[in-house]
């Protein structure tokens, strides 16, 4: 539920370049989403990662530039330079000095909020902390604007919108919306964790977005 293995991952990344898929910094597809820019000829993706793990800039970073895709990484600032114990093994975060340098280099950072899977399960209050908090602390930290806010699950109310939209956020960013059109304060995105090629296939089609 949580990892793709770097083959897989090398494979996905290899078909997308070899078959006119355009990828977009998250940037570009809002625009072409709002209609401010227009898409030349290919197939246009914006890939997003989230937590910020050290695996990011040791394994999915290298093959990004190799082929010039540009990525979204979201993260918390509460876990920056520290690691997570999954089934009994320590799995570092970023370091502030790597996100720096990522960010200088076609790598847009926003916030994560990994208080909870759902943003339904995530108190109120300490969702509307982390819409502040979190940006302040990664702009103080990064020196660049900090843009989105990320979570795996569910769509905001209309307070945290607002709330989103007075800190100067552009895009709330989700995993697919089910029967809900995209726009900026619900951002679906598809969840891609599959080893089987034929299930990536079948996400990045058109047919698995219309259903």
């Amino acid at each position: 539920e949580l990892w793709l293995s770097i083959g897989s991952f090398r494979e996905q990344i290899e078909y997308l370049a070899a078959n006119n898929f355009q990828l977009l910094s998250i940037d570009d597809a809002l625009d072409a989403l709002e209609g401010k820019k227009r898409m030349p000829n290919g197939r246009p993706l914006c890939l997003t990662f989230d937590n910020g793990y050290q695996d990011f800039q040791e394994h999915v970073y290298p093959l990004l530039c190799q082929y010039g895709y540009p990525a979204t990484l979201l993260i918390s600032p509460l876990r920056v330079g520290k690691s997570r114990k999954i089934e009994n093994t320590a799995i570092p975060y970023l370091s502030w000095n790597t996100l720096r340098e990522l960010v200088q280099n076609n790598v847009t950072v926003g916030a994560f909020e990994d208080h909870s899977l759902a943003i339904h399960q995530v108190p109120e209050a300490v969702l509307k902390r982390h819409i502040v908090d979190h940006k302040n602390m990664l702009e103080d930290e990064l020196g660049v604007e900090i843009r989105y806010f990320g979570i795996k699950e569910g769509i905001p109310n209309r307070a945290v919108r607002e709330l989103m939209a007075s800190q100067g956020y552009r895009a709330f960013l989700t995993q697919c919306p089910t029967y809900r059109r995209p726009n900026l304060d619900w951002v679906g995105r598809i969840q891609v964790d599959d080893d089987d090629f034929n299930i990536f296939l079948t996400k990045i089609s058109s047919t698995y977005l219309f259903f």
